[in-house]
């Protein structure tokens, strides 16, 4: 078994940055809180993933929740801070990674402790399986209705999941540094939460955000998915600023936005989601590299498969 010091899949000094969070800014949670409020950009910043997703889903909740978090965004962000701090003079995770040990206690070289009992070669083609039944429907589905954002997300987390990691200077550069951490982030989260049968891991990031608020490891799971397809929804929202501004009325631009960040949020997590679950828990049972890139092509190749089926290229 290979050591996870050694293994370019994982950073030590990522993790030892993730364990010492940096404080957050009330002047970016307020730009966030103007400009992304509505669909709960400022809560999502400051980790608070449930209630960010329920203002997304409520539109702010109906502008009210927007309105009453601008007057005390400032409290917000101290309160934040003030937990983090207090947490990691306790030797405790960040909030957001709670599911994890305290630092004293996290021994990365080691195995995860549900290895053995997960590693049959059963699993691969198990996951192979999954992996191109997920990707083909994406693709069937993805055609007809022009939403092609989710493949791309997919594709750009493969590729980071695939590479990221092991580019030396990766951590110097802002945007790709951030996805970094995020896809170590993921790789923590199924290191130390046994994944369990192969066919429920595909849907319970899907199940989790029925039991998420019960739960503070669902809950994990849930905010890391919502942060990959928040980001992503915003930059492809952004991407198409142009084409919403023609609109004759603000509202129906507005709704136009919101619509667009709902379809590519829903669709990321359908479909990214248990792709990613599947794909992270092979590399961390230390499957050879062909493994790894056999599935990711497969996976990719059975959108393809769909999309020209359905005529979506």
């Amino acid at each position: 078994m290979k050591s996870l010091t050694l293994d370019p899949d994982f950073s030590q000094a990522v993790i030892d940055e993730l364990y010492c969070p940096k404080p957050k800014y009330v002047s970016i949670a307020l730009v966030l809180a103007v400009f992304l409020g509505l669909f709960g950009g400022h809560r999502f910043y400051l980790g608070k993933t449930l209630t960010g997703a329920l203002m997304f889903f409520t539109f702010g909740g109906g502008l009210l929740w927007w309105f009453v978090d601008m007057i005390r965004i400032k409290s917000l962000v101290k309160a934040h801070n003030r937990r983090e701090k207090e947490r990691q003079d306790a030797g405790l995770p960040p909030w957001d990674l709670a599911f994890l040990p305290t630092r004293e206690n996290f021994i990365i070289d080691a195995p995860p402790a549900w290895l053995d009992k997960r590693s049959s070669k059963s699993r691969v083609f198990g996951s192979l399986f999954l992996l191109l039944l997920i990707g083909f429907t994406l693709g069937v589905i993805a055609g007809p209705t022009d939403t092609y954002e989710p493949t791309i997300i997919l594709c750009i987390f493969i590729l980071a999941s695939l590479t990221t990691a092991r580019l030396s200077g990766t951590a110097n550069i802002p945007i790709v540094a951030s996805l970094m951490r995020w896809v170590h982030k993921l790789r923590l989260y199924y290191y130390s939460v046994d994944p369990g049968n192969i066919w429920l891991l595909g849907i319970r990031p899907i199940c989790g955000i029925f039991y998420a608020p019960f739960n503070k490891k669902a809950r994990a799971e849930v905010g890391l998915y919502f942060q990959l397809g928040l980001i992503f929804s915003i930059i492809f929202v952004a991407s198409d600023i142009i084409e919403i501004a023609q609109h004759d009325s603000l509202w129906a631009g507005i709704g136009l936005t919101f619509a667009e960040l709902l379809q590519t949020m829903i669709f990321t997590y359908l479909f990214v989601a248990p792709i990613g679950a599947l794909l992270t828990t092979q590399i961390l049972l230390s499957r050879r590299d062909w493994v790894i890139w056999l599935l990711s092509f497969a996976c990719i190749y059975s959108v393809y498969l769909g999309l020209n089926l359905t005529g979506g290229i």
